[in-house]
């Protein structure tokens, strides 16, 4: 990480969370538009799970139609063709994000434990450098990459 680093903070239900940390899926999908240069992404594990379970690099993000984007990722998607479609409902842009170098969290953790009075967002949030490295420290020690 480097100090123009962009971190994502993403909520993923967690059979899909579970899919990225062990390789299945290679990229998460959102309904809103992120920023194009986020370079990292921490992953939050949803209800029932709610911790945050991994950090992954972002090989990038892009925006297409929602038939051309599953037409993209269709092979590292994770998630069935009527899922894909059912999730874009409604809209006429998918956004995708490229994920790469996945590491699993050793010790899964709640957000609150990372930064006192985090909140959970409904799609994403950005979150600083110094939120990531004490994930880092606090998570990884003896972690594994998938």
């Amino acid at each position: 990480m480097s100090a123009d680093s962009v971190i994502a903070f993403l909520p993923i239900k967690p059979v899909y969370a579970n899919r990225i940390l062990d390789g299945s899926k290679r990229y998460e999908f959102r309904r809103s538009r992120l920023r194009q240069d986020i370079t990292h992404v921490v992953i939050y594990s949803t209800s029932p799970v709610s911790k945050i379970v991994g950090i992954a690099e972002v090989a990038g993000v892009k925006a297409a139609s929602v038939s051309a984007a599953w037409r993209q990722t269709r092979q590292g998607a994770g998630i069935s063709r009527s899922a894909f479609n059912a999730y874009f409902s409604g809209v006429q842009s998918a956004v995708f994000i490229s994920l790469r170098r996945v590491v699993r969290l050793k010790k899964e953790l709640d957000p609150i434990e990372v930064r006192s009075g985090f909140k959970i967002p409904q799609s994403f949030s950005y979150v600083d450098e110094s939120f990531i490295k004490r994930v880092l420290f606090s998570g990884v020690s003896n972690a594994c990459e998938a």
